[in-house]
């Protein structure tokens, strides 16, 4: 009796392990299924999130403007008492062989430290501002604007201080350009930092049945140049008239191309007529390589048509004529972290009169870029150039440009 008990519970016991092992079997099982869902949905989800980047960064190239966030609803937005902030710090040194600026060549400085305010007043329109110092204790409003959004025909306006959508240059900050100074004909015609001013402007894309994508922009400006600028007068209250257009299409996946046109009249003394027109033609392609591997063609030119006019205050006559210039810039992405490129300029200065009618100013500058990060990069630059006076001033750069906090013009 008692061996039956004893087999009759070995087989009970027999019973129960096998149960526990196919248990235990069905439960890794069930665990090697989800595990392989959990890769699979990993795999997904960073498809997803690289569809979305590359989207996110075709908008903006195609544009050249961050991508807009969702619309929200005025009823449910949070209140917001602090604006976005942040800070970039331009530093340079510079080795000049040129003497006619002594106090600026063969030193190191803080050449610009911009505060970037901005944020948005409500839901229909964004208040953003730049204030640039230096070392010279000098403080500069580069910009400091309203932007109203979804007005009548799809237009958005800009009022106050800004940078004008002149050409490709005259727009983007010095921290967002592929060299450290800007093209020779930006500093002559402009300004030595292009140029920003008082105005208004509005903006619109056209809705047209193209594959492409066209984008016209109009706007009235307070008269004068930036520093050293000669296009136009010095007086301000002289208005300058301005439009652009913008046009753009994907030629590939990795292939953009981008073109615009641009003219602004105004005057060139202290009178009221409006006896200076500039006409601009802009052309750029971009190619994706690979990963950060990119290729970009861009290039600029100016015609400067300058009637006679006699200064109000002085009874001097401005030079008059035609002048133009342009560059052309070649730059190419290496990888994320390295970036080199070459531009040439040409360019017909209004006071070239004054020292060889003939003559123009012809610059080449070779250039290589560390990109540290997003926020932080590093760039040596050497100019070679051929001045209207006959001689050659050489340029060596080394820079730095920094950014911390919340700013729009990143560094890219």
């Amino acid at each position: 009796m008692r061996i039956a008990l004893i087999l009759m519970l070995f087989l009970i016991l027999m019973t129960q392990k096998e149960a526990c092992a196919e248990n235990i079997a069905a439960l890794e099982s069930q665990i090697r299924e989800l595990t392989q869902v959990v890769h699979e949905l990993k795999n997904t989800v960073d498809i997803q999130q690289q569809e979305i980047s590359d989207l996110k960064r075709n908008y903006e190239i195609k544009y050249q403007v961050p991508l807009p966030q969702p619309t929200v609803q005025p009823t449910i937005l949070p209140p917001k008492f602090t604006p976005e902030i942040g800070a970039v710090a331009d530093v340079v040194a510079k080795l000049d062989s040129s003497k006619v600026d002594p106090e600026n060549v063969n030193r190191v400085s803080i050449r610009e430290l911009e505060l970037v305010l901005g944020s948005n007043v409500d839901p229909y329109s964004r208040l953003d501002a730049t204030i640039a110092f230096n070392d010279k204790n000098e403080i500069d409003l580069e910009e400091a604007y309203l932007t109203r959004f979804g007005l009548p025909f799809g237009t958005t306006a800009r009022i106050g201080e800004f940078l004008p959508k002149i050409g490709k240059m005259v727009p983007v900050h010095r921290d967002s350009i592929d060299t450290v100074d800007e093209p020779l004909v930006i500093q002559r015609y402009f300004g030595d930092e292009g140029m920003h001013k008082a105005g208004v402007d509005l903006t619109k894309v056209l809705d047209l049945p193209l594959p492409s994508v066209h984008q016209v922009t109009v706007g009235v400006l307070e008269g004068g140049n930036g520093d050293g600028g000669t296009a136009f007068g010095p007086a301000r209250r002289r208005p300058t008239l301005y439009g652009h257009l913008k046009n753009y299409i994907d030629i590939t996946d990795v292939t953009n191309f981008e073109l615009g046109a641009s003219e602004a009249v105004g005057s060139n003394a202290n009178d009221a007529s409006f006896k200076t027109n500039v006409l601009g033609l802009d052309a750029t392609l971009h190619h994706i390589i690979g990963q950060d591997k990119e290729i970009k063609l861009q290039g600029e030119a100016f015609v400067l048509n300058r009637r006679e006019s006699i200064d109000e205050l002085d009874g001097a006559t401005n030079p008059s004529g035609d002048f133009w210039g342009g560059y052309g810039l070649f730059d190419v992405r290496l990888s994320s972290q390295w970036g080199t490129g070459f531009r040439f300029d040409y360019v017909e200065p209004v006071n070239r009169l004054l020292a060889d009618p003939n003559k123009a100013e012809i610059g080449y500058t070779g250039y290589l870029t560390f990109y540290q990060s997003e926020f932080a990069r590093l760039r040596a630059q050497f100019s070679h150039i051929y001045l209207t006076s006959g001689g050659i001033d050489d340029r060596v750069f080394l820079q730095g440009t920094f950014a911390i906090g919340e700013h729009k013009h990143k560094l890219q």
